[in-house]
């Protein structure tokens, strides 16, 4: 078996510090002395008073040190000298802890799927994953390319693409033919059928794209890594997604992690990794996520959030009025709502996180009942902005905001707090 070590070890210290290294090795007499750092007897020397320092503020998270002996070096160093082992025997033991897939494989195969169910002697079309075109592992600088473009830690996003395998590349878009080839549309003749296998042919363009997928490969969302519209006959469009997005993605792997952030579109996917990297609480939450606002989780799916802790992070979309009172709508509010009853009925702890404005409720009713209008409804809490003065919508804005807002304590509780 062949590892890439620097990947592996980046996902490794995604996935835990020093603190979680040292309570895996048993280190005894562990106490809390600051900010993000612990200290304990050295278990090196003896000695009476703790002098070895586990952690600290951000760039030490993974380090120890001893001021008694002197004794430092980061998770892999300590794991190495408790364990009597090398670089390489610590690096897969710790993989192995963290729950790091090894040796992943470079491209991406349907994985083995159980025999799909029979209802009156037809096949029932949701637990049917569609077709997808060849996929990919995203590259160093494909993923750098979405992280920039973003304004997403490059770290996260690889963790996202690489550790968790949420992200994939294509070139997209790309249409089936009858002979089972993914092929680009015919820009000449303005279909999907033809085999562009003549002189009257003309391939539309297609675009270097990013997925969001997850092993089932139940459904996928894709986008363009640059983060521009694809240009196709039907005009500019945002994404493109496949059938079966009441899936949620990543809601076949909750097992070991007690929490769980809900999120919508793969742009809050990412986001979300971003986030729990920078607070160190990948080891802990699980991030899912709902291609689209209008579905309904897959029933099937639901006893797996059973006793989990589900915090819900509620995109902040306006108002979406209409003549016809029946058909006012706030798509986020709305989804968070309808995914929170179906996780409470399911045994789970549900909160949500609304980075937008909050509304007075009986303003909002008596708005969806027609008696007021949209400029009428009260805002309790104006919500986030970013530095130039827009209200963020969504978790992937939420990057972009100043520190000051970053650092609140409503916005960090947000990633860090699960005791609800």
């Amino acid at each position: 078996m062949s590892f890439d070590f620097s990947h592996l070890k980046l996902e490794v210290m995604g996935r835990v510090d020093a603190l979680r290294v040292a309570e895996w090795c048993a280190v005894a007499g562990i106490r809390k002395v600051g900010a993000g750092l612990f200290a304990a007897p050295c278990p090196f020397h003896a000695e009476k008073s703790p002098s070895f320092n586990i952690g600290g503020k951000k760039g030490f998270e993974h380090r120890f040190h001893c001021y008694g002996c002197g004794w430092d070096g980061d998770i892999f160093a300590f794991w190495q000298q408790l364990k009597g082992c090398d670089f390489k025997q610590a690096l897969t033991d710790m993989a192995r802890m963290a729950g790091v897939a090894m040796g992943a494989e470079v491209t991406w195969s349907r994985p083995v799927a159980p025999a799909a169910p029979v209802l009156e002697n037809r096949l029932v079309t949701e637990d049917v994953p569609p077709d997808l075109p060849p996929l990919r592992h995203l590259r160093d600088t494909e993923w750098a390319m979405v992280a920039e473009k973003r304004g997403l830690d490059v770290d996260a996003v690889m963790l996202c693409a690489r550790s968790y395998r949420r992200m994939a590349f294509s070139m997209w878009p790309l249409y089936p033919r009858r002979s089972g080839v993914w092929m680009p549309r015919c820009e000449r003749h303005g279909k999907n059928g033809c085999e562009l296998d003549n002189n009257s042919c003309v391939a539309a363009a297609t675009f270097p794209s990013w997925c969001a997928i997850d092993d089932t490969r139940h459904v996928a969302e894709f986008r363009r890594l640059d983060n521009l519209p694809y240009e196709t006959h039907r005009g500019a469009i945002k994404t493109w997604s496949t059938a079966g997005k009441n899936w949620p993605l990543g809601a076949h792997d909750l097992e070991t992690r007690p929490a769980v952030m809900l999120v919508e579109g793969g742009p809050d996917m990412i986001a979300a990794y971003h986030f729990l990297h920078r607070h160190r609480m990948l080891s802990r939450v699980s991030v899912v996520c709902m291609l689209g606002a209008a579905n309904r989780m897959r029933e099937s799916v639901l006893p797996n959030f059973a006793g989990k802790r589900v915090r819900i992070m509620v995109d902040a979309d306006a108002l979406k009025d209409d003549e016809n009172a029946s058909k006012r709508r706030v798509p986020g509010m709305e989804a968070a709502s309808r995914w929170s009853a179906q996780l409470v009925a399911a045994g789970a702890a549900v909160e949500t996180f609304c980075v937008g404005p909050v509304y007075d409720t009986a303003d909002l009713q008596a708005w969806g009942r027609g008696d007021i209008k949209a400029a009428e409804v009260k805002v309790i809490t104006p919500g986030l902005m970013l530095p130039d003065g827009v209200a963020v919508k969504d978790l992937n804005d939420l990057a972009k905001c100043s520190d000051e807002v970053l650092s609140s304590d409503d916005v960090r509780q947000a990633f860090r707090q699960w005791d609800f």
